[in-house]
């Protein structure tokens, strides 16, 4: 009889579940805009819109009129490109103030000014070969680093700038990896998945560094069944270059201890600080492939220090976004809102300057 009662039981509890489907809210349809500008490099701004949680897709805005309109200069029309996207072929110079005007098809006008700051200039760099410990109060590590003093100058007004850490390996930097048509024929005859060699095949003739080929092809290998324990890269073509290729830099470690100077919540990878006149900067750098160095001599490890002055709402937004993005899986973090200088609408138009500084080799 207990038996009888029990599949009862059961028999109501499932036959009273079903899905819930929860209810959205819509997208208001606000504008976002997302420009960073510097010199040398024409100008580009993206146009969107605000989608709902749900949404897959991004809503490109196609029929805008977008202008950059420089202080005491006449006015620069941007061209609609693809995917939201609006060119010209002038570029931005530096300390000129520039305003950008949008205006969508519905009448309303969106608008943001910007410059591209003072180049900072980096001098007295003192690296250091002294391994130590660090203990980082941002993710409660400890790292093992090596000191690094410089000073930094500009005017003497407020200033921003970020720091990151690149190094370069001089064994595979200069090697570049390319997909050949002998490449797709001999992985068909391993018998690899023709809709694999179909989307490998759509890297032909593009070449790029070790790492970013491994990178692409193991997304590749997830979406499909190729042969295990096949070294593709044996089929790839090589090919040696002269020129450091920006793709062949990787991301290191960064911390500072200097006031003014810090990582951004968890980040491990960007220093970001304010300053003015001449400042003194101490920070510790570390990349785990020179620690497993060991006895090799045949290649060697540079270190180069990328320094990127930036406007102040650039730098607001960078220091946001960074926390935003790593407070994203904590349901307990507040929100954070991520800054903006758009007038009617949300996003960034902001200048900044770049600069990669060798420092030393290892």
């Amino acid at each position: 009889m207990n038996k009888y009662y029990i599949s009862i039981l059961l028999f109501l509890v499932v036959s009273c579940t079903k899905d819930l489907e929860l209810s959205y809210e819509k997208p208001d349809q606000t504008m976002v805009v997302n420009c960073l500008f510097l010199e040398d490099e024409s100008w580009e701004v993206t146009l969107t819109r605000i989608k709902s949680y749900n949404y897959q897709t991004d809503s490109y805005v196609d029929d805008a009129r977008v202008s950059i309109v420089p202080e005491n200069n006449d006015t620069i029309p941007l061209e609609y490109l693809k995917d939201g996207i609006y060119v010209s072929k002038e570029k931005p110079v530096g300390g000129t103030q520039y305003r950008l005007v949008v205006r969508d098809s519905k009448g309303g006008t969106i608008t943001a000014t910007s410059s591209i700051p003072v180049k900072p200039v980096v001098s007295d760099i003192i690296p250091s070969t002294q391994r130590t410990t660090y203990y980082s109060n941002a993710n409660l590590s400890d790292y093992t680093v090596m000191p690094m003093n410089f000073n930094i100058s500009a005017n003497n007004q407020p200033n921003f700038v970020r720091f990151r850490l690149s190094t370069f390996n001089t064994k595979w930097g200069y090697k570049r990896y390319l997909v050949t048509q002998e490449t797709i024929s001999a992985l068909r005859e391993m018998k690899f998945p023709e809709d694999y060699l179909s989307e490998l095949g759509k890297l032909i003739g593009i070449s790029m560094s070790n790492y970013d080929y491994w990178g692409i092809i193991r997304k590749i290998a997830e979406k499909y069944e190729p042969p295990y324990n096949v070294d593709i890269t044996s089929k790839l073509k090589e090919i040696k270059v002269t020129t450091r290729n920006e793709d062949s830099f990787l991301t290191g470690y960064l911390f500072s201890n200097s006031i003014g100077f810090n990582n951004v919540s968890k980040d491990i990878f960007n220093i970001l600080g304010e300053y003015s006149g001449l400042k003194e900067v101490s920070l510790f750098v570390t990349y785990i492939p020179v620690m497993n160095k060991g006895s090799q001599t045949d290649f060697k490890e540079e270190y180069w220090l990328e320094v990127t002055g930036m406007s102040e709402d650039y730098y607001k937004y960078l220091k946001t976004y960074i926390k935003q993005v790593e407070t994203k899986g904590n349901p307990f973090a507040s929100v954070i809102e991520v800054h903006s200088n758009i007038t009617n609408g949300v996003g960034i138009f902001a200048g900044y300057n770049r600069q990669i500084i060798h420092f030393q080799d290892y």
